[in-house]
Parts: structure tokens; C-alpha cells; sequence
């Protein structure tokens, strides 16, 4: 039978709220700490005190886990934990005086967590955000001046550089086949049934003159 539960964590300000499997592994945490940030995008959303009067550090499912292996390897994992937290490993030790939770209450405080993520700043994982990376324009699937364009920075999901970090003019975008450096901006990592979406949002660290070469910098 599915457990869901919340306690204070090993460390004040920690407060954490598990759905129990069968086999007394996790398989949803949600993890709010007193020291992190609500993000100010997440002020749109529905939260009350009782569920946290921090910022969400871990909104991690199982299957999500699964999903990301799945369908991006070890790479797709590590790139989730950053974007979701890391799911306990193991069985959860519930302590003495837990307090157990409805569906309805678990759900509001998952759904609170899994929002504050998506907002919060990614500075750690495999590409911390104002991370360096060389990358080749691979498409342009809107035409020069529309949208944005996709790279190729040797990773899994879809790297994207949206038209608002390029020049105003669609003549002066790089086309494809461009080599050239860009700044990691912000991970996403979409949750979908059977499929989740992984995007890198990237802008170039140097934009040339109108008509001049796009830079190609060397390795660091």
C-alpha cells in the first residue's frame, strides 16, 4: 500500500514529503528548505505556509528517473537531478511522530515543489548555468530572424538559442554549419508521460558586428 508522509529532515530548516511504494523505496520527494528562495516565478503559483516557507531543493520521481534513462542514458539522469533533486536511495526511514498525508495534500505540496524547480537557477550538474560551451548551428527551422535556432553541443536533448539573445536582423544570425562559443542560460528538463523533453537554452558569448564572421573560440 502507497505511504505519504512528512517530517522535518536531518537538518533544521529541512521538511520532507514522501509517497511510499510497497517495497518502502520513495517514489515521489518533495523537499523544502528554510534556506533557499521561493522563486519569484513560483509567486504565481499556489503555496501556503504549511506546505513550505522555503524554496523546493528535490521534486524527484521514480519513474521520472526511469524515463530519463531511458530515452537520454546516464547523461539525461544527471541532467534531471539537476533540474528535479535527487531521489533517496534505498528504504525511507520514517521517524517516530510523522505525520501521515492525504493524496490531495501530497499532491499540492508535489505539485508546489515540481514549480519552485523549474524556476530555481541550476548552478551545479553538468552544465551550470553561465557554463562555456562550442557549438555548431545545426538548423534554423523558423528561417534567419524567427524563433531561434538549435546547436549541437555534443549532448543529449536539444540545445536552443532563442531569438531574443541574437541579433535583431535574421541576416545577421550565424547559419548552419557556423561553429562557434555559447553560454549555458537555463536547463529544462519537461516531464512527459513515456517521453520527457530535454532543452538547453544557450546565447552566444560574442555577437559580431553587422556582416562580420561569428568568433570561434578555442578550447579554455
Amino acid at each position: 500500500m502507497t505511504r505519504r508522509t512528512r517530517f522535518p529532515g536531518p537538518r533544521e530548516g529541512l521538511r520532507l514529503w514522501y509517497e511510499i511504494g510497497e517495497d518502502g523505496h520513495a517514489l515521489r520527494l518533495a523537499a523544502f528548505d528554510r534556506s533557499l528562495p521561493v522563486p519569484h516565478a513560483g509567486d504565481l503559483f499556489p503555496h501556503t505556509e504549511e506546505i513550505t516557507d522555503g524554496g523546493a531543493s528535490v521534486a524527484a520521481s521514480r519513474d521520472d528517473l526511469h524515463s530519463a534513462l531511458e530515452r537520454f542514458g546516464p547523461d539525461g539522469v544527471r541532467f534531471y537531478e539537476t533540474v528535479y533533486g535527487v531521489l533517496t536511495d534505498g528504504p525511507v526511514e520514517v521517524p517516530p511522530g510523522a505525520e501521515d498525508v492525504t493524496g490531495a495534500e501530497f499532491e499540492r505540496a508535489w505539485d508546489t515543489a515540481r514549480r519552485h524547480r523549474r524556476f530555481m537557477r541550476h548552478r551545479t550538474g553538468p552544465l551550470p548555468e553561465g557554463s562555456p560551451v562550442t557549438g555548431t548551428v545545426t538548423a534554423l527551422p523558423w528561417g534567419p530572424g524567427r524563433t531561434g535556432l538549435v546547436v549541437d553541443i555534443g549532448r543529449p536533448g536539444r540545445a536552443f538559442v532563442d531569438f531574443g539573445q541574437l541579433p535583431a536582423r535574421g541576416e545577421d544570425w550565424p547559419p548552419v554549419g557556423t561553429v562557434t562559443e555559447f553560454e549555458v542560460v537555463q536547463i529544462r528538463f519537461d516531464v512527459r508521460p513515456e517521453r520527457p523533453d530535454l532543452e538547453i537554452r544557450l546565447r552566444p558569448t560574442a555577437v559580431p558586428p553587422p556582416g562580420g564572421p561569428w568568433p570561434r573560440r578555442g578550447p579554455r
